[in-house]
């Protein structure tokens, strides 16, 4: 394999020092998990949430060892503000903070987010703060608006000063980590069909031209595509079209013959910070771009005959956000200005072919205990993504051959598909990380063919290679999401990781080797929540609960019956796919069988966005107060 190639590499054995979680990591943890907290509920930390403390107890413990060296060298420090001087409750803060989201990015936030228009957390940070940082002689590397925080380089010395400004709440060293690699050696690909790039020449004197959904427009990347069902999708006119997908990786090279229809409707350099994502010679590692061009084939390249990615007709954005130099660890404020980046760019899918669990000197590795989908704040990033209606697909990585074994962030996060990696036979990967997640959730969530996978071959604009790990399984899955949110433009993220889960192969007995299975596209675009019982509790006690019709349209009627065999107190209740609960359609006494109807609207008569909705009824009462039994049935809203 060339030196240079780097994408998903499965993380150092967690022993000695290595294992040790750093302090400053758990309180930046801690930190971050309260940000997102209150902005899913308030919006971003008020001023109370954030008080003021003495300068040291703002300084995270490992960034204090370093003051306590006396070491000079500039190292990168998240400094997180009090305050947003107000903004946060300034109704004008909001109409001036709209221009920093795209329309495209509010209409997706309408149909598809938990947070649907704009909250404290997108609003800026307060500009003189970060002003005051520079002047003191800071070199600013980003802001982050979602955790009102400034990412800068400086000396641990000066961090000390800074610390004791009355607006900085805390300053904490960025986590650094390492990239994930391919495995194994790659394999140059023969041209499948020397010279038929155009129409074929038939004996009656017709032309054939190759089209989407036949076997031979696929060429070599036929296998891996035809195991998700794509082509069938394809032929039924799916092709990715009006969907905006955002990739980051590190770097992207768009010579190639398979990008020559590409439509890239925005890019960003966070290393560099410039628009240009391919190799910048004096300042790249010579194959900066490699992976992330190969990564960005498997979604959006195309060349009749002889290569296709899943979703060739789809809109991309590149973030070029990991730098592969060996003497430069990952930092991973980049993911999470990239995330934002997407966010107001408006695009609807993420796909990430990076992960983190290991990290350089002075800073010690994450242990499978911050795995927990709370912890990283890479992590956190990616939920805040999908709060905002995006679907993240991200790499479980490929440490399942080392000692480390598990999935590396943000894979733990809840919210995201986590894709592993099968062979061409759908035999789970061995190098493919394993769940479940320190918290005990079963992941990955499903797989695609990343062993020996078709993609272009970076390093000649006509080749095509064939490469293995999760990097490549992860722009596969990406590919069928984008299908499926051309198909359902309603669809939110969790719905969208539910329609891949509930058709996937193994959808049946899901675990911690390959989660729900190899995905099924055509399925998955079919999927409707099953209307027979999906959750209830073994304790039932006669209870029963039926709703239709189903699926229905929005506004429309859907006729609840609930029966008890005898008196008793029953709740009904409505909640969405993010557990919320948007209706309680009746709490009181009941006996016999009741009906009534439910047109799809809050309790406050609001109508709901189209989507999934799960309907709960619970009866009796405990001695604590809580119902004991519960019946759960799925209503889809359509548009």
């Amino acid at each position: 394999m060339k030196p240079h190639l780097r994408g998903i590499r499965g993380p150092a054995s967690p022993t000695g020092a290595g294992a040790c979680l750093l302090a400053s990591s758990r309180r930046l943890a801690a930190l971050a998990v309260a940000v997102v907290l209150v902005a899913t509920a308030t919006g971003p930390a008020t001023p109370q949430a954030r008080a003021a403390a003495p300068p040291d107890s703002k300084i995270g413990p490992w960034l204090a060892r370093l003051i306590a060296q006396g070491s000079d060298a500039p190292v990168p420090v998240w400094v997180f503000f009090t305050d947003r001087a107000g903004s946060e409750r300034d109704p004008s803060a909001f109409n001036s903070g709209r221009p920093l989201l795209s329309q495209r990015s509010l209409d997706r936030r309408s149909r598809r987010g938990t947070l649907s228009g704009l909250d404290a957390s997108d609003l800026p940070v307060h500009e003189p703060y970060v002003r005051a940082l520079v002047a003191r002689g800071a070199r600013l590397r980003g802001t982050s608006r979602w955790l009102d925080a400034a990412s800068v380089e400086m000396s641990p010395r000066l961090a000390a000063e800074i610390a004791r400004l009355p607006f900085v709440w805390r300053v904490e060293l960025v986590p650094r980590g390492r990239g994930i690699d391919p495995v194994g050696d790659t394999e140059r690909v023969s041209e499948p069909n020397p010279g038929r790039a155009g129409p074929l020449p038939d004996d009656a004197g017709l032309r054939l031209t190759y089209a989407p959904g036949d076997t031979a427009y696929y060429g070599g990347s036929f296998r891996q595509l035809s195991m998700m069902q794509v082509p069938k999708l394809h032929a039924l006119g799916l092709s990715g079209a009006g969907v905006l997908v955002c990739m980051l990786d590190s770097g992207f090279h768009l010579g190639h013959q398979a990008f020559s229809g590409l439509q890239v409707v925005a890019t960003r350099d966070f290393i560099h910070g410039d628009t240009n994502v391919d190799d910048q010679p004096g300042q790249d590692t010579n194959g900066q771009a490699w992976h992330g061009t190969a990564t960005l084939s498997c979604v959006a390249g195309s060349k009749p005959g002889t290569f296709s990615g899943g979703a060739f007709g789809a809109a991309v954005a590149l973030g070029k956000t990991e730098d592969i130099s060996s003497e430069t660890p990952v930092e991973m404020d980049y993911w999470q200005f990239g995330a934002e980046w997407a966010d107001s760019l408006g695009a609807d899918v993420i796909s990430s072919s990076l992960g983190y669990s290991t990290f350089d000197p002075p800073y010690q590795s994450y242990t499978y205990a911050d795995m927990d989908g709370r912890t990283t704040v890479v992590t956190l990033a990616a939920v805040e993504a999908a709060r905002r209606g995006i679907t993240v697909v991200t790499a479980a990585g490929n440490a399942g051959a080392t000692s480390w074994h598990y999935i590396i962030a943000p894979a733990d996060a809840d919210s995201v598909i986590t894709s592993g990696a099968v062979d061409s036979f759908n035999v789970v990967a061995g190098f493919s990380s394993r769940g479940p997640t320190s918290d005990g959730r079963t992941k990955p969530d499903v797989t695609a063919m990343g062993v020996s996978a078709m993609m272009v071959d970076p390093d000649h604009d006509a080749g095509y290679i064939r490469a293995s790990g999760t990097s490549f399984s992860t722009p596969l899955t990406a590919s069928v999401v984008a299908l499926l949110l051309e198909a359902h433009p309603l669809w939110r993220p969790y719905e969208v990781r539910e329609a891949l889960r509930e058709t996937a192969l193994n959808h049946a007995s899901p675990n911690n080797d390959i989660g729900w299975g190899l995905v099924q596209g055509l399925a998955a675009r079919s999927w409707v929540p099953s209307t027979t019982d999906v959750a209830s509790n073994p304790s039932s006690r006669g209870l029963e609960l039926a709703a239709g019709p189903n699926p229905v349209r929005r506004g429309a009627p859907v006729t609840i019956r609930f029966a008890v065999p005898r008196a008793e107190r029953v709740r009904l209740e409505v909640f969405d796919l993010a557990g919320r609960s948007r209706s309680r359609l009746f709490d009181g006494m009941a006996e016999g069988t009741i009906s009534l109807q439910w047109t799809g609207s809050t309790g406050g008569g609001a109508p709901l966005p189209a989507g999934v909705y799960w309907i709960r009824a619970s009866a009796g009462q405990s001695p604590s107060g809580r119902l004991e039994a519960s019946r759960v049935r799925p209503v889809v809203l359509l548009p």
